[in-house]
């Protein structure tokens, strides 16, 4: 039996297709190093990272960004926004380091050098990443560039 697509069913196939390519673009992991005490670290800064905080380390990432000269003209900051991002993130990074995560943060620094700090954010960065795609709005609009799709081209491309 032959199965024909629908233009829905084929843009909802191809859908699909993008947005698992932008959830791996954005939650790639290049942690190829992980030992037993990075591990605890990571776990300890997923953990103890409230919702708030998760949400303010994006913004701040996102703030960062926006300074690329391809991406200044997409974003109105003021000096303010700026600035309060920063005094958040500086806030959380001293909450974890010097409290929350104190001991692990020692043990994988001692046991697996300076590099573990940089893995275990990596993998709070997707998970806070991973939790902000999931808004619904946040969804909807990371597709709105399938509207600009030729859907033709993934027909021929897919054999449908």
């Amino acid at each position: 039996m032959i199965e024909f697509l629908t233009l829905n069913s084929l843009s909802l196939h191809v859908k699909k297709i993008f947005k698992y390519t932008f959830i791996f673009i954005f939650g790639l992991n290049l942690n190829l190093f992980s030992g037993p005490f990075t591990d605890e670290f990571a776990k300890c800064i997923v953990m103890k990272t409230t919702t708030q905080e998760k949400t303010d380390l994006v913004r701040w990432i996102y703030v960062t960004m926006s300074f690329h000269p391809q991406l200044m003209d997409l974003s109105n900051l003021t000096a303010d926004d700026v600035e309060m991002v920063n005094i958040r993130v500086a806030d959380y990074m001293t909450n974890v380091f010097a409290y929350k995560c104190n001991e692990e943060l020692n043990m994988a620094i001692d046991y697996e050098g300076e590099e573990s700090v940089y893995y275990a954010f990596e993998l709070l960065g997707e998970i806070a990443m991973t939790e902000l795609m999931e808004d619904q709005g946040v969804s909807a609009a990371s597709e709105l560039f399938i509207d600009y799709i030729d859907v033709s081209i993934f027909e021929q491309i897919l054999n449908y």
